[in-house]
């Protein structure tokens, strides 16, 4: 691919870092909503300026005094502490972290910070359109290639490779940076029709692909032998372990934000250590020249002005990492994409939400079900590793209720479950009652 040359690099850096995640959630909230306005309020900042500007009064009644200074920025952090328990008690905090992030970076506004985005890497002759340029260069790429559409807008080239064993896919709207994902055929699992979503679901090893209906004679001229009903052989642990290895990955992504939030603490402590210093030797400095000392009074403010924005971060900063399985649990049942993913594991499978209902002592949901002569039990909850047990009805020996629970007996280990768990054993497993085993045997 021909060498780009990348203007306002530090400006792209930042985007794709720091401030695009949070853009595409802003966005999306605006479609969730219907209401832009909202989004654009931030109460956050007006209160940002009452404790500077109680600090300012301070110093200025007690005349630049060190007693002053110190009363001011004790002012700083306790007024900043009660305007953020106000606003978790009041529900008032600012929920638009894309006018946060931008303003971060000296941008005052959605709307400038867009022009600028526009021009520098959206926009015609932006970053990403010289990107894709190289890219449909470098492939051979013209308008007579194929598209496949996203349901979220998205649009992909997608072509074979000369062996024929793997798809290319490239985004070719400059909205996302272009990027080719390469797929080997052996690879994608398969793609099906949701009807009831009305969409297209392209499953591979790592992720699902969500297209338009409108896609569908493209995967059928390029994929046909990887459409859901064509698939001849069953291999439920390919799909299993697929969805063990996304949920581990997303593990450490989790872990990974947390130590960049702790590091940002950390660093931001730092600075508020460093500015302190600072307004310590300014102060200093200020009772022994007098000749500078409207200058140095000046840059003192300023300083209190920035330890204010360090003083506002720290207390904001949601530093608390996910320690115990019971978090992490509540954490990803609460995500949309481990919910999708979870919901196409279970369809690949063939298991249904209709299937019985038991639970554990500790609560824990279990789907079970008889088919084809084995029984089987399902983990219904999200979790970082699968649940899945497909066994022979000759294999479980027999189920039992007592005061407590209920228990399943199998050849190798125990299955406990609550007390009312016993109702839908005795539907779907109706010979292997332990009382009624009991009686039959000593019948004979």
């Amino acid at each position: 691919m021909e060498k780009i040359k990348i203007k306002h690099k530090n400006f792209i850096e930042q985007y794709e870092k720091n401030i695009k995640s949070c853009r595409d959630e802003y966005y999306k909230n605006i479609i969730k909503n219907s209401n832009k306005n909202n989004l654009n309020f931030n109460p956050s900042f007006i209160f940002f300026l009452i404790p500077l500007f109680i600090a300012i009064i301070i110093i200025l009644k007690e005349n630049f005094s060190i007693l002053g200074y110190i009363i001011a920025f004790t002012s700083l952090i306790i007024i900043n502490i009660l305007i953020k328990l106000l606003a978790v008690f009041l529900k008032f905090e600012n929920k638009n972290k894309y006018l946060e992030e931008i303003r971060k970076q000296g941008c005052f506004s959605i709307d400038s910070y867009e022009k600028k985005l526009k021009i520098y890497i959206t926009g015609p002759g932006g970053y990403y359109e010289q990107l894709l340029n190289a890219y449909k260069q470098e492939y051979n790429i013209t308008d007579k290639t194929q598209k496949i559409y996203g349901i979220n807008g998205e649009e992909y080239y997608i072509w074979a490779n000369q062996q024929q064993d793997k798809i290319n896919l490239l985004n070719c709207k400059c909205k996302n940076k272009p990027e080719i994902k390469s797929y080997k055929i052996m690879n994608i699992r398969y793609y099906r029709v949701d009807q009831i979503k009305h969409m297209i679901v392209l499953k591979t090893n790592t992720e699902n692909i969500y297209l338009t209906l409108s896609s569908i004679e493209v995967l059928n001229e390029l994929l046909k032998q990887k459409k859901f009903e064509n698939i001849t052989s069953f291999t439920p642990e390919d799909h299993i372990n697929d969805f063990e290895i996304f949920m581990h990955n997303y593990k450490k992504e989790i872990d990974s934000e947390s130590i960049s939030k702790w590091q940002a603490f950390s660093e931001t402590i730092s600075k508020l250590i460093t500015i302190i210093i600072i307004i310590a030797a300014l102060v200093g400095i200020s009772t022994l020249i007098d000749k500078y000392a409207s200058i140095i009074k000046l840059c003192i403010l300023v300083c209190f002005f920035i330890s204010n924005i360090y003083i506002r971060n720290i207390i904001s900063l949601k530093r608390k990492p996910l320690k115990t399985d019971e978090e992490y649990i509540s954490y990803i049942n609460s995500s949309q994409e481990c919910i999708d993913m979870f919901e196409e594991l279970k369809y690949a499978l063939n298991i249904s939400d209709s299937y019985d209902r038991v639970y554990t002592k500790e609560g824990a949901c279990y789907l079970t079900w008889v088919a084809n002569g084995y029984f089987h039990v399902f983990l219904n909850v999200i979790y970082f590793n699968v649940v899945y047990m497909a066994i022979n009805t000759s294999d479980v020996i027999y189920y039992r209720i007592t005061n407590k629970d209920c228990t399943i007996k199998l050849k190798d280990k125990e299955l406990i479950f609550q007390k009312d768990a016993g109702k839908t054993f005795s539907k779907i497993l109706p010979n292997k009652d332990y009382d009624w085993l009991k009686g039959y045997q000593n019948a004979k």
